[in-house]
């Protein structure tokens, strides 16, 4: 990122498989479909002033932490091709965060969320355990839910772990479903083992 700031308190982190241009389209596709944001702790955004990509441009979100419903509104700070970093603007608070887009292993994506603040009270505030722990869940949740979203709307490189399929031939291929079988010494065919 272009700005540096003091370093972040809580992050979370996931490699979606796709490549970082999907992953920067899907975030700017949001704009038009702010409803691939939307999972069971996070009602979505809304802009309330500016675009999707602008730097200060504001959007609200409603987010649930410990049940408890609440209304941020963030500001875009900083916006290029390893992702955007923004500011809690409401309630104010000196905390900021940042999505980190990079090049991950074979094609993917690596995906960071990180939180900091600029001041010490926002860094006090978010060490807090039940504060960290309620932002480290929330924040654990975003970026799992933006790799299924990417992956949904982006299909195609997801690469096959070792051992759980993949097309015949390759590393990952795992062993067919059902046996095949093979001749016995009578010449029935009985399953391999």
């Amino acid at each position: 990122m272009s700005r540096s700031l003091k370093p972040a308190v809580i992050t979370a982190a996931v490699t979606v498989d796709a490549s970082p241009a999907q992953v920067r389209r899907w975030f700017r596709s949001l704009e038009a479909h702010p409803e691939r944001y939307r999972f069971d702790t996070h009602a979505g955004f809304t802009f309330v002033q500016g675009r999707f990509g602008q730097v200060g441009a504001r959007f609200q979100t409603g987010e649930r932490f410990y049940g408890l419903k609440l209304m941020l509104t963030f500001e875009l700070t900083v916006v290029d091709e390893a992702g955007f970093r923004f500011r809690l603007i409401r309630p104010l608070l000196p905390i900021w965060g940042a999505f980190l887009i990079g090049r991950g292993p074979g094609g993917t994506t690596s995906l960071r969320l990180e939180v900091g603040a600029i001041a010490r009270l926002g860094v006090w505030l978010l060490r807090l355990p039940p504060v960290r722990k309620a932002v480290q869940r929330q924040i654990r949740r975003e970026v799992e839910h933006i790799k299924a979203s990417v992956e949904a709307v982006y299909p195609g490189i997801n690469p096959a772990p070792p051992d759980c399929g993949g097309p015949p031939g390759s590393a990952g291929a795992s062993p067919p479903s059902s046996p095949r079988p093979s001749p016995d010494a009578g010449g029935r065919s009985t399953p391999r083992r």
